[in-house]
């Protein structure tokens, strides 16, 4: 078992390098845009919308992925508590039916953040 923890801290450390370097390339990125949208002189209404609707889709993609990490958090309390083993089927179980509450909840707020939205135009 000694070789797929080695594996899994490899995988696990690529990918939060790998996404840690898009996001910081992200937002160097949009800086640059919006700061030359600024001095080019592009700033009206639908410019300024268009630069929001981006901080509000980075906002609720920031609150996806800490309703699941908080629900998968909770999965692993409960697999301790219980005194399970990490590999066997049952734990494996709660951890997807902790993310998949933690989906849940997420498509739940969305539904009513776009009614009201809606509810707004």
């Amino acid at each position: 078992m000694e070789g797929m923890d080695i594996v899994l801290t490899v995988l696990i450390t690529f990918t939060f390098v790998g996404f840690t370097t898009i996001g910081v390339i992200k937002g160097i990125t949009n800086y640059r845009l919006r700061k030359r949208m600024i001095e080019a002189g592009i700033v009206n209404e639908e410019a300024m919308e268009l630069l929001k609707d981006g901080a509000k889709e980075s906002y609720y993609s920031s609150l996806k992925w800490g309703l699941i990490f908080f629900f998968g958090g909770i999965a692993f309390i409960i697999i301790n508590s219980l005194d399970m083993y990490y590999d066997s089927a049952a734990a494996v179980g709660i951890v997807v039916l902790a993310a998949s509450l933690g989906f849940l909840s997420y498509f739940t707020f969305m539904r009513k953040e776009v009614k009201k939205d809606e509810g707004n135009n």
